[in-house]
C-alpha cells in the first residue's frame, strides 16, 4: 500500500471523449498537440473508440486550449 505522499507524486490517468478524428494521421495531430501540454507525461488516443486518455497532471483546460485551433475537441471525461 503507497503512503499518501507517494500517492501524490504519482501521475494521474484519465480518459476523454474526443471528436473531429477520422485516421491515424488525426490520431497524431492530438497526440502531438496534447504531449505539447505542460503536465502532460504520456497520451494515449484509441481512433476506434474516439477516445484520449492523459497521463500526468495537466490542467483540462489547457488541453482544451491546445485544440482551439484545430478541427478536434476534447470532450467529457469518460469514468
Amino acid at each position: 500500500m503507497l503512503s499518501l505522499c507517494e500517492r501524490k507524486d504519482k501521475n494521474m490517468s484519465k480518459t476523454y471523449e474526443i471528436t473531429g478524428m477520422k485516421c491515424q494521421g488525426c490520431a497524431n495531430a492530438v497526440t502531438e498537440k496534447l504531449s505539447a501540454v505542460k503536465g502532460v507525461e504520456e497520451v494515449r488516443v484509441d481512433l476506434e473508440k474516439n477516445q484520449v486518455t492523459i497521463e500526468g497532471k495537466p490542467w483540462k483546460w489547457s488541453l482544451i486550449r491546445a485544440l482551439k485551433d484545430s478541427k478536434y475537441e476534447l470532450g467529457n471525461e469518460v469514468k
